[in-house]
């Protein structure tokens, strides 16, 4: 009985020594409810349910075998948790968008975005930054913009937040803004699902931007399993389909 229970001991710690296959942990992504549709899509009760956002981070999990627990944070918080590590990642970021960029891992670029500037049909165009002299320009809370800091700064173009898309583009109508600025993909997905065409949409006069993933630092095993899946799935053509999906454009394979 002495030698059967040695060899048990034997064996459980021979067991206990093996290392442990794969991280299991949840993936703590960020997708706050200030992206618009359809980069994020939420119910009446704040719940993550569709968008560009969950499916990218969906298929992340799935091929990292490892579930997925989404944080609905203000825009303003979604860097500090990153930076603590409170989260791993949030996406449809870009290194000039945050105040530590050096602090966060990133991702390659998933995709480009246009800026637009969205007017009333008969409005005039807006082709330069001086067309917005005195305007008022409807921008969503927490979100910074590089190119037109410098003009809100000194009060030349007055900058007035919301919450949506939506509530912009309705203050717009009502006369309370001149301008909207948001993205080619959520201006368009706006125009497709409402079928409203009072608006017309000028691009922003800088180069699109690129948008990345940001990783938080704190666990750096994670973040490079992350990331060098993130880069398989932009390699594979699994996110062009999915903005194809949402744009409703067919892209040749």
């Amino acid at each position: 009985m002495r030698d059967l229970m040695r060899e048990l001991c034997l064996i459980l710690l021979c067991l206990a020594a093996l290392p442990v296959a794969g991280n299991t942990a949840p993936i703590r992504a960020v997708v706050s409810d200030s992206n618009t549709p359809p980069y994020a899509i939420f119910n009446a009760d704040k719940v993550l349910q569709a968008g560009l956002s969950k499916d990218i981070i969906d298929e992340l999990g799935r091929q990292l075998n490892r579930p997925v627990l989404y944080l609905n944070l203000p825009r303003a918080r979604v860097e500090p948790w990153l930076l603590q590590g409170e989260a791993e990642i949030a996406c449809f970021l870009n290194p000039d968008w945050v105040s530590q960029p050096e602090q966060l891992l990133w991702t390659d670029a998933l995709f480009n975005t246009q800026q637009l500037l969205v007017r009333l049909r008969q409005a005039e165009p807006v082709a330069a930054v001086q067309h917005l002299a005195g305007k008022r320009v409807g921008t969503s809370r927490g979100f910074t913009y590089p190119e037109l800091e410098q003009v809100f700064r000194s009060g030349d173009v007055i900058r007035d937040d919301a919450h949506s898309l939506e509530s912009n583009l309705l203050r717009l109508k009502q006369g309370r803004l001149d301008v909207v600025m948001t993205v080619d993909l959520s201006y368009h997905f706006y125009v497709n699902t409402t079928g409203d065409h009072s608006f017309a949409a000028d691009p922003l006069w800088s180069a699109p931007p690129a948008v990345y993933c940001g990783l938080s630092r704190h666990d750096a095993t994670g973040a490079q399993q992350l990331n060098a899946t993130l880069s398989r799935m932009v390699q594979s053509g699994f996110i062009q389909r999915r903005l194809t999906f949402y744009t409703g454009r067919i892209v040749a394979e």
